[in-house]
């Protein structure tokens, strides 16, 4: 392929959709309150929490949700008899028993992210609907291959991509897959911390980004980086979470190929310019961009 698009959240935004994490925030509170309000007492979260909402979802204070959430302690007889009660009910539809004990804060915690992961499908199925008049850019459809941080269906609905050319690095909510949404910190409970938080460290990491997961199940990715051209970086924030698949994509691209980044704000030009200091090698290859509007019609030609 000679072009690689990296599409992030920003190339979305341009086109119309409201898919901003305070977009997010506000639909919750319209539609699932219940959801937005348990998010707020397992997070402790404050207004400013949502715009940096992938990274602080990850950041969960394991500890403090425990102690939050740990049912009041009872008698060892009570225990007993609970334990004595679930066990006659096992045998009773012919399940064999065991010792496991579910921690309480594990489920509840398993149960606000399930719920989410279903918010966030409904979501995302409302933004794409909800827009009436989409605003397009020039994007080379052919010899192209886009590689989409974004759930939505943008690339493939309205620009005809096929599915086989999009690689979904975080899930795609059209066909359900399990969305990722939280930066991997790789936590763990300690030998002295107990079953719920263990318990609750393991239920957090399943909604975590391996950063490389994506990537290394598309067997021929590399193959198909090996002779890319031009780099095209749309609306990418390029936010520490990014930066894992940035590093992968640029040690896996030829070393003499154009890089070409969108911007909107002062804030974008410098995250810019930060990447490419941190990325020496392409500091002589790469120009900034702003995406220019144009009409549908004009989309298969070449503004040059």
């Amino acid at each position: 392929m000679k072009h690689l698009y990296i599409i992030g959240n920003g190339f979305d935004l341009f086109t119309g959709l409201h898919t901003s994490y305070s977009d997010f925030k506000h639909w919750l509170q319209h539609k699932y309150i219940f959801v937005y309000e348990n998010m707020k007492a397992a997070y402790n979260m404050d207004g400013k929490w949502w715009n940096d909402f992938e990274v602080n979802l990850g950041e969960l204070d394991i500890h403090q949700y425990v102690r939050n959430f740990t049912p009041t302690e009872k008698s060892a007889e009570e225990i007993i008899k609970q334990i004595e009660e679930r066990n006659n009910h096992l045998n009773s539809i012919g399940l064999l028993t065991d010792l496991h004990i579910e921690s309480t804060c594990a489920s509840r915690l398993r149960g606000l992210l399930d719920i989410l992961q279903y918010c966030f499908e409904r979501w995302v199925a409302d933004c794409q609907s909800m827009i009436t008049d989409p605003q397009y850019t020039y994007i080379e459809e052919d010899d192209s291959y886009f590689i989409n941080f974004n759930y939505t269906d943008t690339i493939e609905w309205l620009y005809k991509i096929p599915d086989d050319r999009v690689l979904h690095i975080h899930g795609r909510a059209s066909k359900h897959d399990k969305l990722i949404f939280g930066h991997n910190k790789y936590i763990h409970g300690g030998m002295l911390d107990g079953v719920d938080v263990e318990q609750t460290c393991l239920e957090l990491s399943k909604y975590q980004k391996n950063p490389y997961e994506y990537i290394f199940k598309h067997n021929e990715l590399p193959d198909i980086l090996s002779n890319v051209e031009f780099i095209h970086v749309y609306g990418l924030s390029l936010s520490p979470v990014d930066e894992n698949y940035l590093d992968w994509i640029e040690e896996n691209t030829p070393q003499d190929c154009k890089w070409e980044f969108s911007w909107f704000s002062e804030q974008d030009k410098q995250r810019i310019e930060k990447f490419v200091l941190e990325h020496w090698r392409i500091k002589d290859r790469y120009q900034l961009i702003q995406l220019q509007p144009i009409n549908k019609d004009e989309i298969n030609k070449d503004p040059q």
